[in-house]
């Protein structure tokens, strides 16, 4: 799939598996006989599952945190790789229970599930993201997903997804990476953020139990890929750093098999984490709620601080990075915010990454707000282009002038998009076809670019 790529530094699909809610696993057998994929074999890829999947546990054989227990919570889990264990008992060594790191002491605490009581000493702490959640035996994280079983923490959705699609990359949005592919896309339930205007709050904001899920380990969701030819995998729609290990294990598995790795995420996320995500993908989409921490908290109940810090680790990977700021109606619209967001990236990391200002639609508890005025965006990406940023975009205005590539040298139209389509493509060799100006991405060789794609209209992924 590598071939032919040249990179500068400067609707529903065949798969049908849509969101929805309900209570029973869709059988592996049904969901790929309904695909036409079964029966793919010869791809190279391996045959099995390895890490920390209870059922390869050797017997006798310890984990990094203690002695493997009898059984995990559900058939969908597999230890999380991020946590440690924390005693209730004074001088056992380690960490210890500490009540104001979930009850506050100086400033209000991120929100948990529940009230930690009695203390038993059987506590976790998960360090996949900022919340750090403290979580008792028997219960969950802030992300709904990870639970504590025996004093032992468990991802419950390790290959059991409750959204499989077949999307065009544009719709994520990536405008900057490999133009017209077409991405196997795919979630879990669950979200560590409790955005307010989520559009896909029907499985970010509910658990495994909630969601309709298929039965679909990383070994399989490789060979669908390369059985319908889509070249990518992404990991969208809800919160892939909540199904982390099961988006690990697929990156690894489709990188052996040619196929690039892209990720949707809001950037909540520790470094350890995600410096080796880094090195597992592609490309990299942060949605950036804001440059207001006071929003962050309100809106999406997370921290602003976290997620520059983020951004910043995957700026100095060299991993692909584009970034959407959802602008909303008087909570984000500011317009001195909106320069400082886009100051603080053309300053601080590099004019060059793509920034994509989207329009909002009232959705889940913001129903009462109007849509994102199109000139409120226009403005946007006028301030941004006023602070040095070279490639700014409108999103979910389709017909925008704002959704094309422009040369910033010459500044002819060099990607014309309609929807999620491109109709006109003047790049060649990473460079700008009229003048020869490097433009920053991975693009495909002007023989492989895909014809023009007849694709349905819609709001790109949150």
């Amino acid at each position: 799939m590598g071939n032919g790529i040249s990179t500068s530094s400067s609707s529903k699909s065949p798969l049908g598996i849509g969101v929805g809610i309900g209570t029973k696993p869709v059988p592996r057998r049904r969901f790929l006989i309904g695909a036409g994929a079964a029966a793919a074999c010869g791809l190279g890829i391996a045959a099995g599952i390895t890490g920390s999947c209870w059922w390869e546990w050797p017997a006798g054989k310890e984990s990094k945190v203690g002695p493997a227990p009898l059984s995990p919570p559900t058939s969908y889990s597999v230890e999380a790789r991020y946590y440690t264990t924390i005693s209730s008992l004074a001088g056992s060594g380690g960490e210890e229970l500490d009540c104001a790191a979930c009850h506050g002491a100086t400033e209000e605490a991120l929100p948990v599930f529940y009230c930690h009581t009695p203390h038993h000493d059987n506590y976790v702490r998960c360090h996949l993201c900022p919340h750090q959640c403290v979580i008792a035996d028997g219960e969950r994280g802030h992300c709904r997903v990870r639970e504590n079983h025996g004093g032992r923490l468990y991802s419950l959705v390790y290959g059991n997804p409750c959204a499989v699609h077949i999307d065009p990359i544009e719709k994520k949005p990536f405008y900057h990476f490999l133009p017209t592919a077409m991405a196997l896309s795919l979630a879990t339930a669950g979200c560590n953020l409790r955005c307010l205007y989520c559009q896909n709050w029907q499985i970010s904001q509910a658990s495994p139990e909630e969601t309709q899920n298929a039965d679909l380990p990383p070994v399989e969701i490789v060979r669908t890929a390369t059985t319908y030819s889509v070249p990518v995998i992404a990991y969208t729609y809800s919160e892939p750093i909540i199904f982390y290990e099961y988006m690990l294990e697929i990156a690894q598995l489709a990188r052996a098999a040619g196929l690039y790795n892209v990720v949707v995420s809001a950037g909540f996320i520790n470094q350890e984490p995600l410096q080796a995500l880094c090195r597992a993908v592609d490309a990299i989409k942060i949605d950036m709620k804001g440059y207001d921490p006071a929003f962050y908290r309100q809106v999406c109940q997370a921290e602003l601080e976290p997620v520059l810090k983020a951004i910043r680790t995957i700026y100095a990977s060299g991993v692909h990075l584009e970034i959407v700021n959802l602008v909303v109606p008087t909570l984000n619209d500011d317009l001195e915010q909106l320069r400082a967001l886009a100051g603080w990236i053309s300053h601080e990391l590099s004019p060059d990454i793509p920034l994509h200002f989207s329009r909002f639609y009232p959705q889940y508890k913001l129903t009462d707000l109007p849509p994102t005025p199109v000139e409120t965006l226009d403005r946007a990406r006028e301030i941004a282009i006023e602070e040095g940023m070279r490639f700014v975009y409108v999103g979910n205005v389709p017909g925008h002038p704002g959704n094309n590539t422009y040369c910033p040298a010459c500044g002819e139209p060099i990607i014309v998009r309609q929807g999620f389509a491109v109709t006109a493509y003047h790049i060649s060799d990473g460079a700008c076809a009229y003048c020869g100006q490097p433009i920053p991405g991975r693009w495909w060789s002007a023989e492989q670019i895909a014809p023009s794609r007849k694709t349905p209209v819609g709001t790109s992924d949150q």
